[in-house]
């Protein structure tokens, strides 16, 4: 039970995060100017075209969700709490990859 309640706190965290601005890009204008953005991770997702990512996010975080949903309604089957785990680590690890690759994406502007 502890498993499921953890599982939906820490994909609610993970879009939280995912969601924040944290990421601060510069770049030098054609003007001379400096110019800063705040982005969060999916915005940064999105403008190297790895949107895919976050769509494999949300898909792996809604199978965590709900199966821990439906274990914790009382349905106890072992195939589920397989399917939960798995999915909680999956949400996890591409988690850990979102956040990797982000900040590693050196966008360059014209």
């Amino acid at each position: 039970m502890l498993l499921n309640i953890l599982s939906i706190i820490l994909n609610i965290v993970y879009f939280v995060v995912i969601n924040t601005e944290i990421y601060t890009d510069t770049a030098v204008m054609p003007a001379g100017g400096v110019r800063k953005w705040q982005r969060s991770p999916v915005d940064r997702l999105n403008i190297a075209d790895q949107s895919f990512l976050l769509y494999l996010q949300i898909i792996v975080s809604l199978i965590s969700v709900i199966t821990s949903i439906l274990l914790l309604f009382g349905v106890n089957n072992t195939l589920i709490k397989k399917i939960q785990l798995i999915a909680l680590i999956g949400s996890t690890a591409v988690f850990g990859i979102i956040m990797l690759v982000t900040a590693n994406i050196n966008v360059k502007y014209s």
